[in-house]
């Protein structure tokens, strides 16, 4: 189970996306890779109905929903700050990963 559960959004975001666009390779190979393999079923399901439960289903919309997820996780475990209230996405992306240690390789 992942704890970074901003990214678990994000992917859920993105999965979302691809499959939307015609690309359901794509959004299964996420699922394939290291990170992706971190993430149980069961949180990715959650994610995805939070997405389908938004009022505003466009991309801008979910990836502004996205960065909201970011932003509130970032200043409750206090690795953002008020000035990364603009930040772009992967900025912040790279933050909680940097915070929850979740891009390094996991011991086998």
């Amino acid at each position: 189970m992942n704890r970074n559960q901003p990214f678990v959004c994000e992917m859920a975001f993105h999965i979302i996306h691809l499959h939307r666009a015609g690309e359901t390779d794509k959004a299964l190979n996420l699922r394939k890779q290291p990170q992706g393999m971190t993430v149980d079923d069961e949180q990715l399901h959650r994610a995805v109905a939070q997405i389908y439960g938004l009022p505003d289903q466009s991309n801008e919309a979910m990836e502004e929903w996205v960065r909201s997820q970011y932003l509130a996780d970032g200043r409750d475990k206090g690795y953002l700050s008020d000035d990364d209230a603009s930040a772009p996405l992967w900025l912040l992306a790279g933050k909680a990963h940097t915070h929850y240690g979740d891009l390094k390789p996991q011991a086998s």
